[in-house]
């Protein structure tokens, strides 16, 4: 179900990227999809491809920009909720 959400999440994206205010919402609902998480990653990745953007001399596109960080903060979600929370749960439960 987690992951259908960020897949839905992309597609609204692709839905609405030409309403200017769509990077936004998209940035701040995956942002709650991958808490704690998905907060760091996100502000990280998106400082890297807007680097890697203007060194290469790409242009900005609303709905190709958040590609990259949908890709990276979903991993990071994905590993958050469903490898490392199991795991400490275990490690806690049998010391």
């Amino acid at each position: 179900m987690w992951l259908l959400a960020c897949v839905v999440l992309l597609v609204f994206a692709f839905k609405q990227r030409h309403i200017h205010d769509m990077p936004e919402a998209f940035i701040w609902l995956l942002i709650m999809l991958t808490f704690p998480i998905g907060f760091f990653g996100s502000t990280l990745v998106g400082l890297l491809w807007g680097g890697i953007s203007s060194l290469f001399g790409l242009s900005y596109h609303p709905f190709a920009d958040l590609i990259p960080i949908w890709v990276v903060v979903v991993a990071l979600g994905y590993w958050q909720w469903f490898i490392a929370i199991p795991w400490v749960v275990r490690k806690l439960r049998h010391p």
